[in-house]
């Protein structure tokens, strides 16, 4: 078997050669004691040796974090209607750590350099600090305009303090400074307070537990005018799916009063269908109506079906002189989307009374994905799709170089003002811009050595810190900067370590706080190599001569093997310290076995070195026979 091998390298070789002449092949064949091993030493074609280097892969470079973030902004130019023209910005990103939202809508006309809305938040999710300015909305004066700064207290408080201004036409709100603070224990909601400098105030609670969801508030008002309003609403899961929810509103503005109460019971019937029946009550100082509603709601694929229908009585006027009336009510609204392109949404409104003609509202919306590049959406009335006051157009088209074209048409907002035309549809038409601006990052810095059994630094390694990765530099140390915080495993690369060391899978587990600086070192063990001879003591001196060596010994150490050159000699390499058994397996057949184990202990100071093995000649007896005949 092993001749034909040989005579196959053989032949390999030489078709190689007689294939690239200009560099010949020729094999070196080592010379061994009869009836052993030989060993081949085949010369690469330099040609192919060039191929090799041409496709070896580089070794990927190190993955350090983000030293910038980046804020994407949308800017947009064009023209509004009612106005010369209009710009808006819209940008959402990092800046330093902090999550900023931006928008605002300039415009230019009769009036001049207007602004019609736009909002500002920035949230740093570090010190929890909120800066929001611009259009904001309170729970105790709704949608205003002012700025609002909250931040993190003890025992899970947040407190704010907000400025809150009229909003553009309208006169009759005075500006007012509120303080607004909250207690939470356990994700219960004990108390949301917020009160206002001009005696306005609100209080809420909030108690929620697995089946019971209870919500109470509480709100007085002295601007525009004195008012009052309270509620309760809760709800109750009671079996597989069965849910009860209530609620009770009262509201009182000057002389005038509402009220109105609820009760609704949700049971699934399938999988796909839940049914809703619900009573109502709504009065006010000369009206009342009590109602009665069976709800069914539908989901099968891409489609959703909601269809209510209401049947209530209306009374107007003082007991005495009351009119009532019957009313009912259909509606309906079904959903399909056809894939990510195609959505529908039709919505379906019907109401009789006894006393004036059957009114209908039919609208649909649809939104369309015509390609990878143009979106399109429009709601119309049916079946008159072509009613101006009401039909709304979205079209959006991107562009190259990350310019897009935008038109809007409809019942918009006010883009500039215009007396008594502020609910006209309007077209506004947009040139965007689309910009990633790059900010500066905010992260902690983690650093550290990398050093082995004698607190020296290694180089050559490369240190993972969860998804980042760096290289150490000529004194072992590595360093990763802009480290967003959270919690990460610091480790050795094993993929990127010095062939004579090796690391124990022994990490650090690293918290990262924003703006400290984390120290954490990493040791690796110097691995090391067991070096002896097998030979025969011919002169009886104990120690090894020129001309003594054993040739093709075989030895093992654990589960490595090696075997003996033609000096003797045998190395095991890249052992991690520890005490090891060394055996000598097997001798050539001129050859016979002494001692066949060694012990050897493995430091981090060096190599072990002297472990030899001393074999005999076998000695052939000498048959002595008798006289021949």
């Amino acid at each position: 078997m092993c001749a034909v091998l040989s005579a196959f390298i053989l032949v390999f070789a030489a078709t190689a050669a007689a294939q690239d002449p200009s560099t010949p092949v020729a094999p070196v064949v080592s010379t061994a004691p009869s009836g052993t091993l030989r060993t081949f030493e085949l010369a690469k074609p330099a040609g192919v040796a060039l191929d090799d280097r041409r496709i070896a892969p580089a070794a990927a470079p190190p993955r350090p974090p983000r030293a910038t973030e980046s804020l994407r902004t949308m800017i947009g130019v064009g023209y509004v209607q009612g106005a010369d023209w209009g710009t808006e910005i819209l940008a959402g990103g990092s800046v330093a750590g902090a999550q900023v939202q931006f928008n605002t809508l300039l415009t230019s006309g009769r009036q001049g350099l207007l602004f019609d809305h736009g909002s500002l938040s920035i949230f740093n999710p570090d010190t929890r600090w909120h800066v929001e300015a611009g259009d904001v909305f309170s729970p105790l004066r709704g949608a205003a305009r002012g700025g609002r700064l909250s931040w993190p207290a003890a025992g899970a408080r947040r407190p704010a303090i907000a400025v809150y201004a009229p909003g553009r036409g309208t006169t009759d709100r005075g500006t007012v400074v509120s303080y607004r603070d909250q207690v939470v224990v356990r994700g219960q909601t004990l108390i949301d307070a917020e009160v206002a400098s001009d005696r306005s105030y609100l209080l809420r609670s909030r108690f929620a537990v697995p089946r019971i969801d209870v919500e109470a508030s509480y709100r007085r008002q002295r601007n525009p005018s004195w008012s009052r309003d309270s509620s309760i609403t809760g709800g109750v899961t009671l079996w597989r799916g069965v849910s009860l929810n209530g609620g009770l509103f009262e509201s009182i503005q000057g002389d005038g009063r509402n009220d109105w109460r609820m009760v609704a019971v949700r049971f699934p019937v399938a999988r796909f269908l839940h049914l809703t029946l619900e009573r109502a009550f709504a009065g006010a100082l000369e009206t009342s109506n009590t109602t009665t509603a069976a709800m069914a709601s539908i989901a099968a694929g891409n489609l959703r079906l909601f269809h209510r229908y209401q049947h209530g009585e209306y009374a107007f006027g003082r007991e005495a002189s009351s009119i009532n009336v019957e009313r009912q009510q259909l509606r309906s609204m079904s959903s399909y989307s056809a894939g990510p392109r195609l959505n529908l949404t039709l919505q379906l409104a019907t109401e009789r009374s006894d006393t004036g003609p059957v009114q209908h509202w039919q609208e649909l919306q649809t939104t369309l994905k015509a390609t990878a590049t143009t979106t399109l959406r429009t709601v119309t009335a049916l079946p008159d799709m072509r009613n101006p006051r009401r039909f709304q157009a979205y079209l959006r088209q991107e562009l190259p170089g990350r310019l897009a074209l935008q038109a809007d048409y409809g019942r918009l907002s006010a883009y500039q003002w215009v007396p008594r035309e502020l609910d006209r549809s309007r077209f506004k038409l947009m040139l965007f811009k689309t910009l990633d601006i790059a900010t500066p990052a905010r992260g902690a810095t983690v650093t550290g050595r990398v050093l082995d059994s004698s607190e020296r630094g290694v180089r050559g390694v490369r240190v993972k810190l969860g998804p980042y990765s760096a290289d150490v530099n000529e004194a072992g140390v590595y360093s990763f900067a802009h480290v967003p915080r959270g919690e990460y495993e610091l480790s050795l690369d094993p993929g990127h370590l010095p062939a004579d060391v090796a690391w124990d899978g022994r990490g650090v587990h690293v918290v990262v706080r924003p703006g400290a600086v984390v120290r954490a070192d990493l040791h690796v063990t110097p691995l090391n190599a067991i070096h002896g001879r097998v030979y025969v003591d011919r002169n009886g001196n104990g120690r090894f001569d020129s001309g003594e060596a054993v040739a093709g010994a075989a030895i093992g150490a654990g589960d490595h093997l090696t075997a003996s050159d033609a000096d003797g000699a045998y190395s095991f390499y890249n052992l991690w310290p520890g005490t090891y058994v060394i055996e000598l397996l097997n001798v050539p057949a001129a050859f016979e076995r002494g001692a066949e184990r060694r012990t050897a202990v493995l430091t981090d100071d060096g190599p072990a070195t002297g472990i030899d093995f001393r074999v005999a000649t076998k000695s052939k007896p000498i048959l002595w026979g008798g006289p021949s005949k």
